[in-house]
């Protein structure tokens, strides 16, 4: 029996599971992992999204609708709620296991499941809508190109009638992204600040200005432009990732 003060050394299927987590996060957040037998006690090695395990993708939600959705992902996360205001109507990044050949299915309360196709290695944004009552989807393959030193910026254009969506640096209004056609997201690296403020606008018409609070070096963020009920809106939202649950 194993003493209660002693840690039980985990066995293979759990230590592999346990790296796992490890490459999953490092994978999507840039995180560098110390390798293990490198030379010089700092050595480090860098993992990006490619380097993902065969047939693994990541996954979030963001609810562009005017209504709370109740999300019920089947076999990769638990259910979840999606609200109406700001960071709410946005879900972690998940990690989702074997998407080659095959739909991931979410239910949803009060409406059909939705099937989502997701790309290997992928990290994929769901964008949910509601128009004539019913509710769509739009996947989104989001670019993550990761820096130490910098702040990365993501833009989504969630505004189907918008033709051209851009984000611009207040109050001179320097162009930051521009152009970006709806169901599009694209991204940019900035430097960081402590409180920049940003105009989104559908092409020359002014929708939100946003005070986006401190960017910080090495963090990921979110711009949506959406128009819930019709009504144009912009909000941030800072990236994160759930914990692995296998």
């Amino acid at each position: 029996m194993t003493h209660p003060l002693h840690r039980r050394r985990p066995g293979p299927s759990e230590g592999g599971q346990s790296r796992l987590r490890g490459v999953l996060l490092a994978a999507l957040l840039g995180l560098p992992i110390l390798v293990a037998g490198a030379p010089g006690a700092g050595a480090q090695m860098m993992l990006y999204e490619d380097r993902l395990p065969d047939g693994y993708a990541y996954v979030r939600f963001a609810n562009a609708s005017p209504d709370r959705l109740d999300l019920k992902p089947v076999g990769f996360a638990d259910p979840m709620s999606l609200g109406t205001t700001g960071q709410e109507r946005v879900s972690p990044y998940y990690v989702v296991e074997g998407v080659a050949g095959r739909k991931v299915e979410v239910k949803v309360e009060g409406a059909k499941p939705l099937e989502i196709e997701l790309k290997p290695a992928g990290i994929h944004t769901v964008l949910i809508d509601k128009a004539d009552g019913r509710l769509g989807t739009r996947v989104v393959l989001d670019q993550s190109e990761l820096s130490q030193t910098k702040a990365r910026l993501a833009f989504y254009n969630a505004m189907p009638s918008c033709a051209a969506a851009g984000l611009y640096l207040e109050p001179k209004g320097q162009p930051v992204v521009v152009d970006v056609g709806p169901n599009i997201m694209r991204g940019r690296s900035v430097n960081p600040a402590p409180n920049p403020r940003m105009r989104a606008a559908c092409g020359t018409t002014r929708v939100a200005e946003l005070d986006l609070g401190p960017l910080d070096a090495g963090g990921q963020y979110s711009v949506w432009l959406i128009a819930p009920g019709g009504t144009p809106n912009a909000f941030l939202s800072k990236n994160k990732i759930a914990p692995y649950l296998r």
